[in-house]
């Protein structure tokens, strides 16, 4: 158990830690009687090396929904010869989208952004006309690269924000099928390991190949730290749910989590803005690392422009104004965008503005 929850759990007095111990415990049965004290819940158990969830039926749609994701995914790959079929791709991945199944498309409908309380938290119809915009790009794509750029928008735009902004949902939300719900959308698996990896989980795998860093185990690490926070919290309150801020802990742990998961999403931008640079003798290889970025910025945009005149304000402004000129030139051909696209400044200004360092 963390230093912070053994501190947490002493404070509220030995007494209460006791019948609280007896009623989340979840340690084998045996015949004899438990020693008083013995029986604290496995999630509390820092040797646990799995993800323990409070029941499995709770992520069951959640997994559904990153396989549905990777199977549509797996649709935009498309070989010289098969560029007459993305008309029958395009309706199999909006079939999938679309299925009530897995009810992916009312899911991101729903969508809320839980750092805001206006008008633009409602995100979820934003974000369907993405999604069914890059569909139908996939659809009119006649060259490899238009469904190369169909795809980084349904995957970076599309599916990694929803993913991203369902696991905050949840988070939001504590209560223990919510809990088990974000850790289905975060697709670390049971044990994080990576071929069973998928959507953000497999993101933070990818970026820490690419930079060195831990991101996947430490984001992982805290899942199981949450679900141990967050158990207790209801135990002590004799709850099945509660407010975010109704538990200090529990609460901390969701922010940190959460700036942990953003870190993701910036090396991501800093990868592309990396390769747009390695890559600018390619002008088709180019334009498909900017959109991937652009991808990647629409996620953490919003958050970048929460307090304005800030450092991170103001990158946010220069990233949206380069990205939009950009874009606009490379989609009619025009390749002096390349030499005009400052990606090593920015990058710099986003490893400063994030504390993070991107190596490729």
């Amino acid at each position: 158990m963390e230093k912070h929850t053994m501190n947490r759990m002493k404070h509220v007095g030995m007494g209460m830690f006791l019948s609280v111990a007896l009623l989340v415990g979840c340690g084998p049965e045996t015949n004899e009687d438990p020693t008083p004290g013995d029986e604290v819940s496995a999630r509390c158990d820092e040797s646990t090396a799995e993800y323990i969830a409070f029941d499995v039926t709770h992520h069951a749609p959640q997994d559904l929904r990153l396989q549905k994701i990777d199977e549509a995914i797996a649709l935009f790959t498309v070989t010289a010869e098969e560029l007459s079929s993305v008309g029958t791709r395009a309706d199999a991945v909006l079939a999938i989208y679309t299925d009530t199944t897995a009810n992916l498309q009312a899911k991101v409908k729903g969508r809320t952004d839980v750092h805001f309380v206006d008008d633009s938290a409602a995100v979820g119809p934003a974000l369907d006309t993405a999604i069914l915009d890059a569909i139908e790009d996939l659809r009119n794509a006649d060259t490899l690269l238009k469904v190369s750029l169909a795809k980084q928008k349904f995957e970076k735009a599309g599916m990694y924000r929803f993913l991203y902004l369902s696991v905050l949902q949840e988070l939001h939300e504590p209560s223990k099928e919510h809990y088990d719900e974000a850790y289905g959308y975060f697709g670390s698996g049971p044990s994080n390991a990576e071929a069973g990896q998928k959507g953000l989980s497999r993101l933070a795998t990818k970026r820490d190949g690419n930079n060195g860093t831990t991101l996947s185990a430490e984001l992982f690490a805290a899942l199981k730290e949450g679900a141990c926070s967050m158990e207790t919290a209801l135990a002590l309150k004799g709850v099945d749910t509660m407010a975010l801020e109704d538990d200090e802990l529990y609460a901390r742990l969701v922010r940190q989590f959460d700036v942990k998961l953003q870190s993701v999403f910036a090396y991501s931008l800093g990868h592309e803005l990396f390769d747009i640079d390695a890559k600018k003798g390619d002008a088709d290889t180019a334009y498909i690392k900017l959109v991937e970025g652009e991808g990647f910025f629409q996620t953490l945009e919003p958050y970048m422009n929460i307090i304005p005149g800030s450092a991170k304000a103001n990158l946010a402004a220069e990233l949206r104004s380069a990205f939009d000129d950009a874009l606009v030139k490379a989609a009619a051909g025009d390749t002096s965008w390349i030499a005009e696209f400052d990606a090593v400044g920015l990058l710099g200004k986003l490893e400063t503005a994030f504390g993070i360092d991107v190596k490729a």
